[in-house]
């Protein structure tokens, strides 16, 4: 569904990728590497918020529009407006901008992290753990044919761990291919993570390694 064509990106004085290629089918695939390989720029670059410096970012389906998108960079700050937003009208504005969202698939994710009853408060309220469990239900409902994520596990209690290992098992291609058949558009959810998760049988993983 994605294929990185010769990339060259980073920052000044630091280079991340050199020439580097891959491909990315429908499924779940891991971008596996400890603090300071690039996973969180990697992600970028593949959300189109990252320049390159040369190469090539091609999609089976041509270019992707952003409600085809989901990413959400849990380590940036929040601005002004966002501060004061509630919960509610925050995933009401997910549910407006991606066609495919579903809001049966929020409303079980959200119930499972212990998400509801935070609709009322802004987004200012909510602790560390709960915006990431927010940008992870969101990110699953959204049905956005490239669904980044960052770290899914930072700051999360165990209950919440356990769910979201169930749920990333579930965007799997073994998963995934029935539901396909019947008509459901695929996925591809690419997770970065320092380590492969245990219980996760990723459909690809890409190992990097410091520059």
């Amino acid at each position: 569904m994605v294929s990185a064509r010769s990339l060259c990106f980073g920052y000044p004085g630091r280079a991340l990728a050199r020439d580097a290629s891959h491909e990315w089918t429908a499924g779940l695939h891991l971008l596996q590497g400890d603090e300071g390989t690039g996973k969180t720029s990697w992600l970028k670059v593949l959300a189109g918020q990252l320049a390159l410096q040369s190469g090539e970012l091609r999609f089976a389906a041509g270019p992707l529009p952003a409600h085809e998108i989901f990413w959400q960079d849990p380590r940036a700050e929040l601005d002004a407006v966002l501060r004061e937003c509630r919960m509610d009208d925050w995933v009401a504005g997910q549910a407006a901008r991606y066609p495919r969202w579903s809001q049966p698939a929020w409303e079980a994710h959200a119930g499972a992290l212990n998400l509801l009853g935070h609709g009322h408060k802004p987004l200012r309220g909510l602790s560390a753990g709960s915006l990431r469990k927010l940008w992870l239900a969101a990110g699953w409902a959204s049905g956005a044919a490239l669904t980044l994520i960052d770290e899914p596990l930072a700051a999360l209690d165990l209950p919440a761990v356990r769910h979201v290992q169930q749920a990333l098992a579930g965007f799997a291609w073994r998963h995934q291919a029935p539901r396909v058949a019947a008509g459901e558009p695929p996925r591809c959810i690419i997770v970065a993570h320092w380590d492969r998760m245990q219980g996760l049988a990723w459909d690809g993983i890409t190992e990097l390694t410091s520059a």
